[in-house]
């Protein structure tokens, strides 16, 4: 896996099973981190002590990401710490709940679009400048499956908002790509993390799992590489691409 030794990274969701992995998969490779607390400020406190007591650089930072002045102020706390961006990870998300498509109150469609969208949008758009001033600015959203297959029954919000993640990202590799800044994502199938609350992933879903062709659950450090090689300059060619790490799922449907 490539060094990122001197780069400056933010992850967003860094409190998460896979936004924890990311982050710390960048910072064994030398990265400078910045770990964005997504409403589980203990979990980001501990990840960071554990960071930087293996000797790597990190800076915590907090806000509701679907509001532009937070994601402002977080950008402004990368700028003054740092003075650029390399690498963001756009990797906050949520799904909270699933409910028949008749039964979605609006306010609940407009918060799941809004934790899983406008975040992405209001956080790449107040990082731009400091990943102007990268030799080499990386962008890397974390999209689903459920964005082609439309997911479960009773998620048809989680699914449009990840799938205007993975059109987003397409658009903005557009726009930035004469920039030098490179847009890509990965789309996670099945993941055993704390997302799914407090069930035993394995367990709920034994029959979904019997259709992976790599016939287990993927668990973080499955989502993790990917997402840092398309960071690295192993992909400085793959250009506005959504990558999808289902363990094969993808062949099934």
């Amino acid at each position: 896996m490539p060094d990122f030794s001197n780069q400056i990274v933010l992850v967003t969701g860094a409190s998460g099973g896979i936004g924890s992995q990311i982050a710390r998969e960048f910072a064994r490779r030398g990265a400078s981190v910045v770990l964005h607390d997504f409403g589980l400020p203990d979990a980001a406190r501990t990840l960071q002590q554990k960071l930087e007591a293996a000797q790597a650089r990190t800076l915590l930072v907090e806000g509701d990401l679907t509001d532009p002045a937070a994601a402002a102020r977080i950008a402004q706390r990368v700028g003054e710490e740092f003075g650029r961006l390399d690498v963001l990870v756009n990797n906050a998300g949520a799904s909270p709940g699933k409910m028949p498509f008749g039964e979605l109150p609006p306010q609940t469609w407009d918060q799941i679009l809004a934790i899983n969208v406008r975040s992405v949008f209001l956080v790449t758009q107040a990082c731009l400048p400091l990943l102007e001033k990268s030799s080499r600015g990386r962008v890397v959203n974390v999209s689903s499956t459920a964005a082609r297959n439309g997911g479960a029954p009773g998620g048809s919000a989680y699914a449009a908002a990840k799938g205007a993640v993975s059109s987003l990202t397409k658009a903005l590799a557009k726009d930035f790509a004469a920039k030098g800044i490179h847009v890509n994502a990965v789309a996670p199938g099945l993941v055993d993390t704390p997302f799914y609350g407090s069930v035993n992933v394995a367990e709920k879903y034994a029959e979904r799992i019997k259709g992976i062709p790599a016939g287990r659950v993927a668990v973080p450090l499955d989502i993790a590489g990917p997402v840092l090689f398309l960071a690295s300059p192993l992909a400085d060619y793959i250009v506005g691409e959504v990558l999808e790490v289902s363990g094969g799922l993808s062949l099934m449907a």
